[in-house]
């Protein structure tokens, strides 16, 4: 269900898939397109899908949503474009309002792409990269017996486990429930150090979300044996690919495990004064 002004913003709406040629040979063919993947991997959990709806903004896609901080509840959209000049993208969220909180992902943005947009006065945040695992292919390593044992948490116990991994944000419990989500945790000499999700997109692609692991235990394998473990529990569900959103520091380790690249996304926020009419 789209909310109000998301049905303003429909006019003139439509994406493309965001899939460069060069890969499309690499991908299932039901495959939804890049902006839209994306979005939809913002609607996975149950809290998620309850607060949150999703509809075009002129050429964008927006997931219009609420969160909680401090206590109060805020509005949150988060903006996804493929083949989407931006002037076009500027116009487009100017004419919808954005909430203050708000991100700009664009799909297939190399750095001549990402200079384009910054030119005409978006912020680049991030670059992050699409990354999938074709699980018929993908074959599990040895894991190091220093690598810690991993866990699936879904209790209150589990809950109060995963708050002492230092520097993770709580876990709620209602996701800790959803049926739609497995939560993992890499614990060593009985300290959880380790945590990361994932969720059924559909029936043929699992997404991985939220893989952390302390500080002070980074470097050690226990990302990799928990990557491990939810690679090998997909591809024993018949999941056909995992794919996920892979930071420069990750981007390595996913490597390694057997992602490929699929797009580069540029993460980008337009500043108030941008978004004013005439603004720069």
């Amino acid at each position: 269900m789209m909310t109000k002004r998301q049905e303003e913003g429909k006019k003139g709406g439509g994406e493309g898939s965001g899939i460069p040629s060069s890969l499309l040979p690499l991908l299932p063919s039901s495959l939804p397109p890049l902006p839209e993947l994306l979005a939809h991997s913002h609607l996975l959990t149950e809290r998620q899908r309850r607060l949150g709806s999703i509809g075009p903004v002129g050429p964008l896609l927006c997931v219009h949503s609420e969160a909680e901080r401090d206590g109060e509840a805020v509005a949150v959209d988060r903006f996804f474009a493929a083949d989407c000049s931006p002037a076009a993208a500027l116009l487009a969220m100017r004419n919808f309002g954005p909430a203050r909180d708000h991100l700009l992902f664009v799909v297939d943005a190399p750095a001549e792409r990402q200079a384009a947009f910054v030119r005409a006065g978006f912020r680049l945040l991030e670059t992050q990269w699409l990354m999938g695992c074709d699980l018929s292919r993908w074959q599990p390593s040895p894991r190091p017996t220093t690598a810690g044992s991993v866990n699936r948490a879904q209790t209150a116990a589990d809950a109060v486990t995963l708050s002492a991994i230092d520097g993770l944000e709580a876990v709620p419990m209602d996701e800790l429930r959803d049926p739609a989500l497995i939560h993992y945790y890499v614990a060593a000499d009985k300290q959880p150090i380790a945590y990361g999700r994932h969720a059924r997109y559909d029936d043929a692609i699992a997404w991985v979300s939220q893989v952390y692991t302390a500080p002070q235990h980074r470097r050690m394998g226990y990302a990799s044996a928990l990557m491990e473990q939810m690679l090998s529990d997909s591809a024993d569900a018949a999941v056909a690919r995992s794919m996920l959103l892979a930071t420069a520091m990750a981007h390595p380790l996913y490597a390694r495990l057997g992602y490929a690249e699929i797009a580069i996304v540029a993460i980008l926020h337009a500043p108030p004064a941008l978004l004013r009419r005439g603004g720069r």
